[in-house]
């Protein structure tokens, strides 16, 4: 059930997000119209985040060393763990893992070169480990089961034909499992729709795998794609926070060798 004052509200900031990055693609140098884009999805974001979620764009971190590819815009909670921050009052820094819910990957159009660009930064996330946000009743961390950080991607158009293949057919042509275990979680194109895999754990006896479905919200003249894409978004953020923990910002700090027991 939906609030229909709530979501044309929505929807007329979206006409005017939609509006700006056409406008944006207008100009010639590609930092500047970059800039523009994270903006423009940025003035979405920014009136439906409550005060536990942020905005910001860099790099992720984990305790260990790994690290992301520069991310457009990165969703985050500053109460999990804060980030640093390059320049006062900038959003731009490095942002440890535990506290990041969503990557996105933002775009003016979708294309196959654009797409396979989100795919590989999405899989150096594959690469980052969390710290543990539960001790047990000694004080020691346990492993627990959390909300990893979602890749995404979003486009506010499409090189596409609208009688051809959809974003996700093309973007399974580049991920080989984009059926099982993708890359990227969730692709939204304005105009063309917003997929989302839902991802589920088997355990079969010893054997733990991880099988899913691709949910789709087709587009229609009141953005019911991007509604859904936010909609994603902000359901997720609570699970994801709740799933983190308390974790130490010390283990990004202590090196290990100057560790002791007592």
């Amino acid at each position: 059930m939906s609030n229909e004052l709530f979501r044309e509200i929505v929807s007329s900031k979206i006409d005017a997000a939609i509006d700006e990055a056409k406008k944006a693609s207008g100009v010639t140098h590609s930092g500047v119209k970059g800039s523009i884009r994270e903006i423009t999805l940025k003035n979405l974001f920014k009136p439906l985040l409550t005060a536990i979620a942020d905005l910001g764009t860099g790099t992720i971190i984990d305790s260990k060393g790994n690290q992301s590819q520069e991310t457009d815009i990165i969703i985050y909670s500053r109460d999990i763990l804060p980030p640093i921050l390059f320049y006062d009052k900038s959003d731009t820094g490095i942002y440890p893992a535990e506290t990041c819910i969503y990557a996105v990957e933002v775009k003016s159009k979708a294309t196959a070169a654009n797409l396979r660009d989100a795919l590989e930064k999405a899989e150096t996330l594959r690469r980052i480990a969390y710290v543990s946000g539960f001790l047990d009743p000694a004080g020691r961390p346990v492993q627990h089961e959390l909300t990893p950080i979602v890749p995404a991607f979003f486009a506010f158009d499409s090189d596409l034909t609208e009688t051809g293949k959809s974003e996700l057919e093309r973007y399974l042509e580049l991920d080989r499992n984009g059926n099982i275990n993708p890359f990227l979680r969730a692709i939204c194109v304005v105009g063309r729709g917003y997929w989302y895999f839902h991802p589920e754990t088997i355990r079969d006896g010893t054997s733990t795998y991880i099988k899913g479905t691709w949910w789709y919200w087709e587009s229609t003249s009141k953005h019911d794609e991007v509604i859904s894409f936010l909609s994603g978004i902000l359901n997720t953020i609570p699970r994801a926070i709740a799933s983190r923990g308390r974790p130490a910002l010390g283990e990004y700090l202590i090196p290990i060798n100057l560790t002791y027991s007592y």
